[in-house]
């Protein structure tokens, strides 16, 4: 079972139909966890339901409606992992109210440090801003799925 933390990118690809990357999160949303349940886990960071989940997508029940079908789905097949990463938010908040030079989100601060942390707790990363986490997916050595990556590929 490979272990796929995600982007919140990419979840709001997946449950926006006007979004530029829904129908490539859709495809690759499929291929990791659509076909032989319990064959990939998800791995869901709270910052990133923090910004998927924010109120204007609260406010459309078409999203929170698919939303709420696709986790059930990946919960009940033991697919979903929420991942308690309060000491990665606290070290990061700190780097970012230090001000740190790199312009970065908090709460890619804190997938960054996700990926960077050992032991990994995740082989795969999913995320459509390649540029803010293909250099720690390289050193750490995690597997970066982006628009133009296929899971197949990589054997998940």
């Amino acid at each position: 079972m490979a272990r796929v933390c995600v982007d919140a990118c990419f979840l709001i690809g997946l449950y926006d139909k006007d979004d530029q990357h829904h129908f490539t999160a859709v495809r690759q949303f499929e291929a990791l966890f659509g076909r032989n349940p319990g064959r990939n886990q998800l791995i869901a960071p709270w910052p990133v339901l923090y910004e998927c989940l924010g109120s204007r997508y609260a406010r459309d029940a078409r999203k929170s409606i698919l939303f709420s079908q696709r986790w059930k789905y990946l919960y009940e097949s033991g697919q979903l992992r929420l991942l308690d990463d309060l000491s990665f938010r606290m070290k990061c908040l700190e780097e970012h109210l230090g001000a740190q030079p790199r312009p970065l989100s908090l709460v890619d601060r804190v997938l960054r440090a996700l990926i960077e942390d050992k032991p990994r707790t995740f082989e795969f990363f999913v995320t459509y801003n390649t540029g803010d986490f293909k250099d720690a997916c390289e050193k750490a050595g995690v597997y970066l799925l982006n628009e133009q990556t296929s899971p197949e590929s990589y054997g998940t």
